[in-house]
């Protein structure tokens, strides 16, 4: 039997640092970099109990499947960091091996953090070479620099800690310590400045721990006495188009669950544990509906808020719609999040059937842009698919994605689709470049606010 051939760039304990084998790497295919792409994983956030040998391997082994069929090649960082480069490799393919990746170090009280807290893109950076290329290039060629450039720092450092013979001798012959001669310290190569981002400032060490039982208990007792009146927000659902002013469609009311974190519950992070977190909502959507309904705090137009399964079966519900048909002609649109329906699908059918017989409309919220084509809005008869925004989109979708998430919200109605949370123009302008015409977020609120 013929011994199988050794690839260094997929054997997965392979010492760091390897970015001299990737800056090669790129160069070959500088000329056609079209079909590339590349990530970089920014696992030197870790702490150094998950940065081990076996962690190392666990995490290259994810990707084991794209290093043939689509020329995968993996390069790691003196830092622990890591870059794959694969070719014509579908995206559901890299996302796959991406999850797989941090499973392996999923232990890791820092990587729970960032997931839990929805930031799990911003520990990749992704990059399409068909039209990113020179970016990537220079990012790669600023690291190689400053991994080839000592600084006077390190020189002191080292000499400091790492004894020479001479040190040795006249620890061994205190008599001869003065006899011996000082050691010239070697030449220090021009200091450069470090470029690479500081990622202490994005994840921060101090992690304040998820709410547990006693704080949920506490929690809940507090909603339930208080007036929340004060922390009431709403935001419009507006179509945007171009340079038109904003079309309001309709209004949503909620609770600002910051606010709610910071005067109730400081030190904590309430959505830390999403089965609590879930709990607690239902608490909030008895308090919201007692709250609206108290003040009278419906919109001219239609309203829309968040709302669990469990709680359209009770009877505050029931209460809270009565109030709504007297105060408001238009039909309210209740926003449920993908995970409360995916928990009990049986129980979310039979809400649904009493949600249609009261005249109301669903809305699906926290939605990824993948979720698009893979949702069937008719087929599980909703109205409205809400999209949460992600500046990563720009940089993680290939032209092949756009088109088919382009042709999904053509197929599901331009008017059925929500961009939300949309904090900048960039937001607004990727929607429109993908069909998107409904928009909801703080960059929404700046353009009304100007007109």
């Amino acid at each position: 039997m013929q011994a199988k051939k050794k690839d260094n760039y997929s054997e997965s304990s392979a010492p760091p640092s390897q970015i001299e084998g990737l800056f090669d790497h790129l160069r070959s295919f500088r000329r056609y970099p079209k079909g590339y792409t590349a990530i970089h994983f920014h696992f030197s956030i870790l702490d150094r109990l998950h940065q081990q040998p076996h962690h190392r391997r666990a995490i290259a082994t994810a990707f084991n499947k794209l290093l043939g069929p689509y020329e995968g090649k993996i390069f790691w960082e003196k830092n622990f960091d890591l870059f794959f480069v694969c070719k014509n490799c579908p995206q559901t393919k890299i996302e796959q091996a991406k999850l797989e990746a941090l499973r392996a170090v999923s232990d890791s009280p820092i990587l729970k953090e960032i997931i839990e807290t929805s930031h799990d893109d911003e520990i990749c950076d992704w990059y399409d070479l068909t039209t990113d290329y020179n970016k990537f290039y220079t990012k790669v060629e600023d690291i190689r620099a400053n991994k080839t450039t000592i600084t006077e720092e390190e020189v002191k450092e080292e000499v400091k800690e790492a004894p020479n013979l001479q040190n040795l001798m006249a620890s061994l012959d205190p008599d001869k310590k003065d006899t011996i001669k000082p050691v010239a310290k070697p030449k220090v190569v021009s200091q450069k400045k470090k470029t690479v981002p500081q990622y202490d400032q994005i994840f921060p060490k101090d992690v304040e721990p998820s709410m547990g039982p006693m704080q949920l208990d506490k929690l809940e007792r507090n909603i339930q006495n208080m007036d929340i009146f004060g922390l009431l927000d709403e935001q419009n659902i507006c179509v945007v188009i171009e340079n038109m002013p904003p079309q309001v469609i309709f209004t949503k009311k909620y609770v600002s669950l910051s606010e709610m974190n910071n005067s109730i519950l400081p030190g904590y992070r309430i959505s830390g544990d999403k089965w609590l977190f879930q709990r607690l909502t239902e608490t909030f959507d008895k308090k919201l509906m007692q709250t609206l309904g108290d003040h009278d705090s419906f919109p001219d137009g239609v309203l829309s808020i968040n709302m669990n399964v469990s709680s359209i079966f009770t009877k505050d519900f029931d209460k809270f719609i009565a109030k709504q048909k007297k105060l408001s002609a238009h039909p309210l649109i209740l926003e449920i999040t993908l995970f409360d329906i995916m928990s009990d699908l049986t129980e979310y059918f039979k809400a649904q059937e009493k949600i249609n017989k009261l005249g109301c409309k669903i809305c699906i919220c926290n939605m990824d842009i993948q979720s698009l084509y893979v949702l069937n809005r008719e087929l599980i008869n909703v109205d409205f698919l809400k999209v949460s925004w992600n500046k990563n989109y720009l940089g993680s979708l290939t032209g092949q994605e756009r088109i088919r998430i382009s042709q999904a919200i053509e197929a599901q109605g331009k008017m059925r689709v929500v961009l939300s949370d949309c904090d900048s123009k960039a937001a607004i302008s990727f929607g429109n470049d993908l069909g998107i015409v409904m928009y909801q977020g703080f960059e929404i609120d700046k353009l009304q606010s100007i007109l």
